[in-house]
């Protein structure tokens, strides 16, 4: 006979120990944090600030006032030469498209428009605008809307579209609470970082709300603060890319740099004859090739008897 084995005894069942843990130091550490994360963010938009609202107008007045008559010239030529160059284009892509030849094409299209009345004798009126057509954008510069058009729905960041919906039901008038100056300002501020769908600059926004209005203190939730020290970061982040672009301005620090006007008054001289003196180059290239294509063709030499 086998031996009969022992039944094993049950091993006993493990024991769940209950730990708490006091999260006021780590609420303590993470406000610390958070408040340190916070002043960097202030530091970096009240440059970004100073530099749009400040720096930047100033400089652009005192820009026109000092060369107003070079300014001028090169505002014309610009556009003279962005038209003809936009023409050229045209008729260059619409001759490449037929296999026609560019001089006929560009004639034809100098001739209509010479003549709208007979370009649509020939072609038809233009059809009836679409009432869900967009005119934020039209290629007569003197038309041109600075409102950006709305992308699609398809191509707006998520973030940025619920950090936007949570500021305007905190800041819309209808909300109720006083309309203060701040309240304007900060309303016109997320209407901005939403038309360039800017999810950084939206999350400092709502920052500085949701502080201001005691939405976060050093009694909110670790997580909640770690979120709103990550979304400083990210916020104070994006804002000094902006700052190492416009550091590259003249306009930079423009108000606190009076002693150095001199210096960049004949910097700037410099600089705005050579962009005229390349204006003038690139213009008369562009008339020389519109000559070449208006000119009648050659007449065919006759042989010599």
């Amino acid at each position: 006979m086998r031996p009969i084995r022992p039944i094993p005894s049950p091993s006993p069942s493990p024991r769940l120990a209950l730990v708490l843990i006091d999260a006021a130091p780590l609420r303590h550490a993470a406000w610390s944090e958070f408040h340190a994360a916070r002043k960097a963010a202030e530091k970096a938009a009240r440059d970004l600030h100073r530099h749009e609202e400040t720096d930047t107008p100033s400089y652009e007045r005192w820009l026109h006032g000092t060369f107003p008559q070079l300014v001028t010239t090169l505002r014309g030529l610009h556009a003279e030469v962005m038209r003809k160059a936009r023409d050229m284009h045209h008729a260059e892509f619409i001759a490449s498209v037929t296999g026609r030849s560019v001089k006929k094409v560009w004639k034809e299209n100098r001739a209509a428009a010479a003549d709208p009345a007979a370009d649509e004798r020939a072609h038809g009126p233009d059809p009836e605008p679409s009432p869900h057509a967009d005119y934020t954008q039209s290629d007569d510069e003197d038309a041109f809307d600075p409102r950006p058009a709305p992308p699609t729905p398809s191509n707006t960041n998520a973030e940025a579209r619920d950090i936007y919906r949570r500021l305007v039901q905190h800041l819309h008038p209808d909300r109720g609470g006083e309309w203060t100056p701040a309240r304007e300002h900060l309303w016109h501020q997320v209407q901005q970082a939403w038309a360039a769908r800017d999810a950084d600059w939206l999350a400092r926004l709502e920052i500085e709300w949701d502080t201001a209005n005691d939405q976060i203190g050093p009694d909110s939730s670790l997580s909640r603060l770690h979120r709103a020290i990550a979304e400083l970061r990210a916020a104070r982040r994006d804002t000094e890319r902006k700052l190492r672009d416009y550091r590259r301005s003249p306009a930079w620090r423009f108000t606190l740099s009076e002693k150095k006007r001199p210096q960049l008054h004949r910097r700037l001289e410099v600089e705005l004859h050579e962009d005229l003196d390349a204006l003038q180059r690139h213009l008369a290239y562009l008339n020389a090739t519109i000559t070449a294509w208006e000119s009648p063709p050659a007449s065919p030499r006759k042989p010599r008897r």
